[in-house]
Parts: structure tokens; sequence; C-alpha cells
């Protein structure tokens, strides 16, 4: 989906619709972030993994990630960001 998709879709509910996302293992969360990927399309073909994944290569396609977290979690356990170190 491409952002002027996702534009167009959104356009067709009330302005206050919440956004949410798929929790880790069930579940939804708010989204509290976004941020520039870039991905390896169809990557995997295992059920378990999304379909695409991040990657260094030059040929990479750019995306937009749209994060969620559950801000109940305790902060040991918190997504800290695709690609970090800690």
């Amino acid at each position: 989906m491409t952002i002027q998709e996702l534009i167009d879709k959104l356009k067709t509910f009330p302005p206050e619709t919440l956004v949410v996302v798929k929790g880790y293992e069930d579940g939804y969360n708010d989204i509290s972030s976004f941020e520039e990927v870039a991905l390896q399309l169809n990557a995997h073909e295992e059920w378990y993994y999304g379909q695409h994944d991040i990657t260094k290569d030059s040929s990479a396609v750019r995306a937009i990630a749209l994060l969620g977290e559950n801000k109940n979690a305790s902060d040991d356990v918190k997504f800290k960001g695709w690609g970090s170190e800690e």
C-alpha cells in the first residue's frame, strides 16, 4: 500500500476514528510513532514472519513503518525501534 492509497482509505472515516496496529502476540496498540525503513520485499515465506524484512542493500525499497507500543508494559520489555542496539 502506498501513502496515497492509505490517505484515500483513511478519508472515508470520520477524523476522530482511532488508528491502531496489532500487538506483539495479541490485542492492539495505539500508533506511537513512525519511521522510514529500507525493505527487501518478499523476504520471507514462513507464515510466522512478516512478508518483508529490513535490509541495508542499496536496492532496498523505502517504506514508512507505523509503530505502536503497549504503554502499560514495563520499561525493560518495551520496543525500542527497528534496528535498535539496545
